[in-house]
């Protein structure tokens, strides 16, 4: 089970945007930790807010798809914490 549902989600990112994308106003209101907003906002900036939704966590890869992963990384196109939000965005 999530901590967070995806009303809350949207919700949060509604505000983070009505209000001049203002991190900290926005965790305080929400009491949310640092990491948790920034993995919502990086998704939802790759994905949009239909991203925001609960989905089977249980994923499998094809051995290119992870080997295309590895190689983003090691050319500085995603950090390792920006891949996984990125290959697996259901997390969080």
């Amino acid at each position: 089970m999530t901590k967070y549902n995806p009303l809350f989600k949207q919700q949060v990112l509604e505000f983070y945007l009505q209000h001049n994308k203002n991190r900290s106003l926005t965790r305080k209101q929400f009491h949310l930790n640092r990491q948790a907003l920034h993995r919502w906002i990086i998704r939802f900036n790759h994905f949009g807010i239909n991203d925001l939704t609960i989905l089977n966590l249980k994923q499998i890869y094809s051995t290119e798809f992870k080997l295309t992963v590895i190689q983003a990384v090691k050319n500085g196109h995603y950090s390792i914490g920006n891949t996984s939000i990125l290959v697996y965005p259901t997390l969080g």
